[in-house]
């Protein structure tokens, strides 16, 4: 879509960064108690895995932190065949796998110290997110539950069609609850689809209710192999070959780190390939993409260079 062309051509005119350590980039500046963060997370965990330690001080800092969850991650095959005992995942297998992860998610969110009003389930169909933005006009059905609607009853829209018009509708009530000054969601260049289509989404709905935050965007597939061992005493970096385009890194103390990896391993559903995400992003930091707009125009960004 032509968003995600403006914000790929954007990308590659920024700075180069000038070495290959994290004090190479800005420091993102601690959440106080004026802000206002949303954290869009296509799936359940992706909020944790991202920005988990970032929203332990946001909140410890007196922020107003919102989650929004677009889908349930109820087309994992490998979680429905580990907690059904079966090869064969039935429709009902991977709707039980949804429920499960909403499960995790809300205490999660009592670990973090995120309210009930304060994160929503959106539940529209995991790994049919780019599906939805490439057509717009089209019902779509789930590869998983096989449903063609939002299935869970926890969901902000319960029985609302899988098309692009919902999600958005529902993401842009999300966002006038929040009125974020801050809208953390994942980058264009995510291999992941769900992830690239949920950076398209979100500048959609941000387009449409001419709404202004400042942007970061966060990584989570690439074609780094994630990690086998833990490397908290590591710093996290972007891939090498994206290491030219403009990053921000917000330090995690031992505190933040442990409380992430506590978050992480409430989602019991999801391991052992959860091990390999912790291992991979509990560091000594967090790592963001800054948006053009965030480092130029939107001062509220807050991004200070590292001394």
């Amino acid at each position: 879509m032509l968003l995600s062309l403006i914000a790929v051509v954007a990308m590659v005119m920024l700075t180069p960064a000038t070495a290959s350590k994290s004090k190479a980039y800005p420091r993102l500046a601690s959440p106080g108690n004026q802000d206002r963060i949303l954290i869009v997370a296509p799936h359940i965990d992706d909020e944790a895995i991202s920005a988990g330690g970032y929203t332990i001080d946001a909140i410890a800092n007196g922020a107003e932190v919102y989650v929004v969850y677009l889908t349930a991650g109820d087309c994992n095959q490998f979680s429905a065949r580990l907690l059904h005992k079966t090869l064969e995942p039935t429709a009902s297998n991977y709707l039980s796998v949804g429920k499960t992860r909403i499960a995790e998610a809300k205490e999660a969110m009592k670990i973090l110290g995120v309210t009930p009003d304060h994160f929503f389930i959106l539940g529209y169909p995991d790994r049919g997110l780019r599906t939805m933005v490439d057509n717009p006009d089209a019902v779509v059905r789930s590869r998983g539950t096989r449903a063609h609607e939002v299935p869970y009853d926890d969901a902000l829209s319960p029985g609302s069609q899988y098309k692009i018009e919902n999600a958005l509708n529902d993401l842009k009530q999300v966002i006038a609850t929040a009125r974020p000054t801050m809208v953390i969601a994942p980058v264009p260049f995510d291999k992941h689809p769900d992830h690239a289509a949920a950076a398209e989404i979100v500048d959609l709905a941000l387009e449409n209710m001419q709404w202004k935050a400042t942007r970061l965007g966060y990584l989570v597939h690439s074609r780094r192999i994630k990690s086998l061992v833990n490397s908290r005493k590591r710093e996290l970096l972007p891939p090498n070959k994206l290491k030219a385009f403009s990053w921000a890194t917000y330090p995690l103390s031992e505190h933040a780190q442990q409380m992430k990896n506590n978050v992480l391993m409430t989602y019991k559903s999801q391991q052992p390939y959860l091990l390999l995400l912790r291992n991979t992003f509990v560091r000594q930091n967090e790592l963001f993409f800054v948006y053009p707009t965030a480092a130029s125009e939107q001062q509220p960004a807050r991004v200070t260079i590292a001394r």
